[in-house]
Order: C-alpha cells, then sequence, then structure tokens
C-alpha cells in the first residue's frame, strides 16, 4: 500500500512540474518569437480586449482552486484516490488555459499586459504543488 502511494505521490509531481514547465515554454515563446511590443497610439484601443482576457485569465485560476477544492473533498468522500490526480491536472489545466490566453494576448494584441498573464498561471500552478496528505 505504501509503495503503491509513494509511486502515485511521485507521478503527481511528474505532473505538477510538467504542467508548470509548460507554462514557461510559453513564456520563453513570447520572449523569443513575438514581434517587438509597439508604444504608439494604437495600443490604448486595444484595451478592452487586454482587460477582457486578463480577467478571464485571473478567473480560471481563481476558479482552480475551488474546482481542486471541490474534487478533493469527493475523494475524500469517495475514498478514490485517482481523484486527487484528477484534481490535480483539471488545476494546473485551468492554469494553464490563463498561460495560453497570455499567448494569444501576446501575439494578437502585441502587449505586455500578457506577461502578467504568466506571472498569473505559473503562480496558481505553483501553489497546486502535490501535497502526500491528499492521497
Amino acid at each position: 500500500m505504501e509503495n503503491n502511494l509513494n509511486a502515485r505521490y511521485q507521478t503527481l509531481l511528474i505532473l505538477w512540474f510538467s504542467l508548470l514547465m509548460s507554462i514557461g515554454i510559453f513564456f520563453l515563446i513570447t520572449l523569443f518569437t513575438a514581434p517587438p511590443i509597439a508604444n504608439n497610439a494604437s495600443n490604448s484601443s486595444n484595451s478592452t480586449p487586454v482587460i477582457v482576457l486578463t480577467a478571464a485569465g485571473a478567473f480560471l485560476v481563481i476558479l482552480s482552486f475551488l474546482v481542486k477544492r471541490k474534487l478533493l473533498e469527493r475523494s475524500v468522500e469517495k475514498q478514490d484516490v485517482n481523484l486527487v490526480q484528477q484534481a490535480l491536472v483539471l488545476a494546473c489545466a485551468m492554469c494553464e488555459a490563463c498561460a495560453l490566453l497570455g499567448l494569444i494576448q501576446r501575439f494578437s494584441l502585441n502587449t505586455s499586459a500578457s506577461y502578467l498573464l504568466f506571472v498569473v498561471a505559473a503562480a496558481g500552478t505553483a501553489l497546486h504543488f502535490p501535497k502526500r496528505g491528499q492521497l
């Protein structure tokens, strides 16, 4: 039983680290392949989409904590260890969606505000670090 829990915990750590690194890769993609940020008056006309995408990304990260808590509560009720892994993957995927919105924002709207979404997504994923006690 203990070996099974150790293997599951190692799997959770690998999944968590992989999802965190994918956010880093998205950031590097924007850093090296996106066009330079234009500082002209045309950026001020993009303020509404920037605000909407930033708010949507922040909402996804906040929602990821609620979804994870709900799935962890259900895993305790059902005594199902598989739900712990599902909770982690779903919560981190929601944080990764925030980073994807940052990627979209950087390439389509050409603003530096997208970097905020990468920071929020990485912080959210980092806070979802798996704990052995959840198993």
